[in-house]
């Protein structure tokens, strides 16, 4: 089998250290110039040097580079400290300002994840929201607390089953949204200063969750087909005392990749081995755009490492703030953790996606949105490429709602995305930066465009003039 590229890439360049004879802790070439050197994109050239630094040949130094490393650290069966602070520092006052207007209020909505409202059932279910609350008025009177509506918990497993995944009602917590059940699976198997493998690039706020729970990220490649890379995150464990490992298997935002079911039985394989928890964020399951929906990674689990964390706001209403988690062997402590976070989820939400869920129209809803989604996908990049200018890389993801986009060199000097995003907020174009997604701020070359957006002639224009503002 091909070593996909840049394995190869990294295979050439440790060559090239012996050939060149390089001293221990001498400084490697930027990113830019191995990209360059190699013929190969930004991110291939970063997952090479982080390919390496798995196998312990070289190390990195936070907004310095690569070096070679020292012979006595060299060897993947030693055990190093992780080369950032612990924990993470500070965000830098222009990654602070970024990360707040990611969000805000702007002409074009190109920056946040999210599909325009005609995308939703949302009459459907405000109709049955009024209907509850009217025949049903304990769902709003009645204080709430416990692991949620028995109702909804026994239809998720219901519903887990038509993609080979068996969850246990009992195991099921309701949360105030996906990131609600990602913060308390990570609470339940770490604690401050605790190292945790992440998908690169990955979700931001899973990175800032990360940064407010002291945790340490370590990232680990990921690129199509396969997901993260399951190669190099077992090098990493024989040398770095990993804790618990966060995956996006299915619809990883940014990139949109969907691991394939041998990559994601290998996974779990590997951590149930070693007895590391396993969370997987699978937000974007439902939004996938292949024949069939997707297994998640929990359903290769047979016992208990994973933590499965999912919700509708991305498949049935943005607004609607119901999510879940399948704790596995670790549900009691996410029960304890759910009662003294936030107690409980509001009855009345819960009661209607229910309804929703086991009605049918849910499954009839998907079809639609997904066809939707990916004919969005696909104008989208035909009006990048069309508004960008020649070698710009984009994504062709296969699910979910967003485009990954790496921006050329324009005379030969590296343009960052951060240079467009002050100006291109200033007329009203929002988008995510790159260096968001990145544990040091790397894919500073790198945009994430939502392809959610409801597809009018100002988005079409506003596309065009992000390209305009590049040139």
């Amino acid at each position: 089998m091909d070593l996909p590229l840049y394995r190869s890439v990294a295979r050439r360049l440790s060559e090239g250290i012996k050939q060149a004879g390089l001293n221990p802790g001498a400084r490697l070439p930027s990113v830019r110039t191995l990209a360059k050197q190699y013929n190969v994109s930004h991110l291939t050239a970063v997952q090479a040097l982080q390919s390496l630094e798995s196998e312990g040949l070289i190390f990195a130094r936070p907004r310095s580079g690569y070096y070679v490393a020292t012979p006595e650290l060299q060897g993947p069966k030693r055990r190093v400290k992780v080369i950032w602070p612990n924990p993470l520092p500070e965000l830098d006052p222009q990654a602070r300002d970024h990360l707040a207007m990611v969000g805000a209020p702007c002409a074009a909505r190109l920056d946040l994840a999210v599909g325009e409202p005609e995308l939703y059932p949302v009459k459907r279910f405000n109709v049955i929201l009024r209907r509850l609350a009217y025949q049903q008025p304990s769902l709003v009177s009645e204080h709430t607390r416990g692991m949620g509506n028995l109702g909804l918990r026994l239809t998720v497993a219901q519903q887990a089953l038509q993609y080979a995944c068996e969850l246990d009602p009992d195991e099921l917590v309701v949360t105030n949204g996906c990131v609600e059940a990602l913060n308390l699976a990570l609470r339940a198997v770490t604690k401050p200063g605790d190292i945790i493998a992440v998908e690169t690039p990955t979700y931001f706020a899973l990175l800032q969750m990360l940064r407010a729970l002291e945790l340490i990220p370590l990232p680990i490649p990921c690129a199509a087909p396969n997901g993260m890379d399951i190669e190099i995150l077992r090098k990493k464990i024989k040398f770095v005392p990993i804790k618990a490992v966060v995956t996006i298997a299915n619809g990883n935002n940014p990139v949109g990749t969907v691991a394939s079911d041998e990559n994601k039985r290998g996974l779990v394989r590997l951590l149930s081995d070693l007895n590391i928890p396993l969370i997987e964020d699978d937000i974007f399951g439902d939004v996938c755009f292949q024949e069939g929906r997707p297994r998640p990674v929990k359903s290769f689990d047979r016992t208990g490492g994973v933590i499965l964390c999912s919700g509708y706001s991305k498949s049935l209403c943005p607004g609607l703030r119901v999510g879940w988690v399948a704790g596995g062997k670790y549900a009691e402590r996410i029960k304890l953790l759910k009662y003294t976070t936030s107690m409980a989820t509001a009855e009345l939400q819960q009661a209607v996606v229910k309804e929703m869920l086991s009605s049918g129209s849910y499954t009839k809803h998907l079809r639609v949105l997904r066809r939707d989604l990916l004919g969005h996908q696909k104008m989208l990049r035909e009006w990048v490429l069309e508004s960008f200018p020649k070698g710009t890389e984009i994504s062709e993801p296969a699910g979910g709602f967003v485009l990954w986009v790496r921006l050329p060199q324009r005379d030969g000097m590296k343009v960052t995305s951060r240079a467009l995003f002050a100006p291109a907020r200033e007329e009203g174009i929002g988008f995510a930066p790159g260096h968001l997604f990145g544990v040091t701020g790397e894919f500073d070359e790198y945009l994430r465009l939502n392809s959610g957006c409801r597809l009018t002639p100002m988005l079409q224009s506003s596309v065009s003039r992000l390209g305009q503002l590049y040139i």
